[in-house]
């Protein structure tokens, strides 16, 4: 029976290649023709929008839309707050070598930077510089080396590993539908000048089967009023979601690692039950992506020989990204935000809105430390009626730790922030107070390297030749050697030189020991 390797098959991620790309988007808007003309730019806003995905060979094709929107003060009497939209597209290459067709992505967006600048009255001048952030992994399938047959006196080294192996992966895409109202005594809805949201992850479940993810859509909306004054107002709203990824291997021993982002979103005025124009209606659209991982401990072929043939073995490398840990942590900026010198005096807060920008993420031993700015803006009114309407933005730096058990330098993360709630206050007439409570997830994952059995094959015409053997050898052992590696060399097996030493503790072979070999106890004898 000729000499066989049993395997197992064994599933990993392996991550191919990351880029950052950052890129530029700029355009010209035109004010609309029911819009009254721009007297000054209070507040422009970008959202991007990831829609689709494409890997192709060497790169990523990233699909997705620039949502604009700008605040301005209408050049009228009385200054009232305006504003208008754009939409424009956008498809972006990313080079990743070494990708292919039918790898699993992940692209997440972010606004770095936009400004808006005044062409004449009728028309801005919007420039938007964003970052693409992508990653490619590949599922791999691996052939575990678990035992050698064949050979009666087949020797076989096991090493016992453990490994977080992928069980299943899935994605999908959901929509959220969703409304709510304000309060029975508050005016009815004119027109939505802004509306933003932010996603808030919570916790994740493995199921049988199924990944439930939950989180929250929070939604902000500044809108105007139909009253004699035609009045401000502020939403802020939560829409929690709870959706269902199909992943049949799943149970609920596994550990799962999710990803969403929001593929499209529209927020509009509605009326409610009673006719009255006092209702918000949401439609958006999530791309959501889950892995789950099973640890898995298999005690797997590292070496084999046999004392009476020769046998050749053929070894891979194989690389594998492996989850080492999860983190979470909550933290609460406070800081206070001042007007500019000349500014008018606040009155009244309309709106503050914050947008958490990332700036580096290092990893310390057992911990992540995330480095950004919270970029904060708020629209307020004011006493001075040439410019009753004004903006605030400030940059507030933070610096934060999330514990990640295991996390180590040079391993790779994924980090994910969220703003779980914004609260503010008037301090004075120039300063208001913040309050934001930051969320920050952090996955820690190490690539690592195994070099496994991936063929045997006796050698047939190479019989082993006891009589050319001596009758007794004595060998001193070295630095790094084993009885398995003595025993493999001298054509006899481990525990025969345990026997014939008295070695009380095998796994300990230290440096000067005499090893006894005598030809009773080789192959043939």
């Amino acid at each position: 029976m000729p000499v066989e390797l049993i395997k197992n098959p064994f599933k990993v991620c392996r991550i191919i290649g990351e880029n950052v790309f950052s890129t530029v988007v700029e355009e010209d808007i035109n004010v609309p023709d029911v819009n009254p003309d721009v007297y000054k730019i209070l507040a422009p806003e970008a959202i991007i929008l990831v829609k689709d995905c494409e890997v192709l060979t060497d790169k990523v094709l990233v699909n997705g839309q620039v949502l604009i929107n700008v605040l301005y003060s209408a050049d009228m009497e009385g200054r009232p707050l305006s504003s208008m939209d754009l939409a424009t597209n956008f498809s972006q290459s990313i080079e990743i070598p070494g990708v292919k067709p039918r790898m699993k992505e992940q692209v997440s967006a972010a606004v770095q930077h936009i400004e808006c600048a005044i062409i004449n009255s009728r028309k801005l001048g919007v420039r938007v510089i964003m970052d693409l952030k992508c990653k490619v992994e590949e599922i791999c399938e691996f052939d575990l080396a678990s035992d050698v047959r064949g050979l009666t006196d087949i020797q076989i080294l096991r090493e016992a590993c453990s490994f977080k192996q992928l069980a299943g992966y899935n994605r999908d895409q959901y929509e959220i539908v969703g409304s709510f109202e304000l309060a029975p005594d508050s005016a009815e809805i004119n027109r939505i000048l802004r509306s933003d949201f932010r996603l808030i992850a919570k916790e994740d479940k493995v199921l049988e089967g199924k990944i439930e993810v939950n989180g929250m859509l929070g939604v902000n909306v500044l809108y105007t009023s139909m009253d004699e004054n035609n009045s401000v107002g502020f939403m802020e709203y939560e829409v929690p979601y709870t959706q269902y990824i199909e992943i049949p291997e799943a149970d609920r021993s596994m550990e799962c690692v999710t990803d969403a982002t929001v593929a499209q979103y529209r927020l509009e005025a509605d009326e409610n039950e009673t006719g009255e124009r006092k209702k918000f209606k949401l439609n958006a659209m999530l791309n959501v992506s889950a892995k789950v991982l099973k640890s898995a401990e298999e005690d797997i072929v590292s070496d084999a020989y046999s004392p009476t043939s020769k046998v050749e073995m053929g070894k891979e490398v194989f690389t594998m990204n492996e989850l080492v840990s999860k983190g979470h942590s909550n933290t609460v900026i406070k800081e206070g935000m001042s007007i500019q010198h000349g500014d008018p005096e606040i009155e009244k807060i309309c709106s503050v809105t914050a947008t958490p920008i990332i700036n580096e993420v290092k990893l310390m031993d057992d911990r992540a430390v995330v480095e950004g700015v919270l970029e904060c803006t708020s629209i307020y009114m004011t006493s001075y009626s040439a410019e009753p309407m004004c903006s605030l933005k400030e940059q507030l730096p933070f610096r934060h730790f999330v514990e990640v058990p295991g996390a180590r330098l040079g391993m790779m993360s994924n980090l994910k922030c969220s703003i779980d709630n914004i609260a503010y206050s008037l301090m004075n007439s120039e300063m208001i107070e913040l309050r934001v409570v930051l969320s920050l997830s952090a996955d820690v994952w190490k690539q690592s390297e195994k070099k496994m059995i991936s063929r045997i094959e006796e050698v047939e015409g190479v019989p082993y030749d006891p009589n050319k053997s001596p009758a007794v050898t004595v060998y001193i052992t070295q630095k790094g050697d084993t009885l398995w590696s003595i025993a493999k060399r001298y054509n006899t097996t481990v525990d025969a030189l345990v026997k014939m030493n008295n070695i009380e503790n095998p796994s300990k072979v230290h440096a000067g020991m005499q090893i006894m070999i005598l030809k009773s106890i080789r192959a043939g004898y």
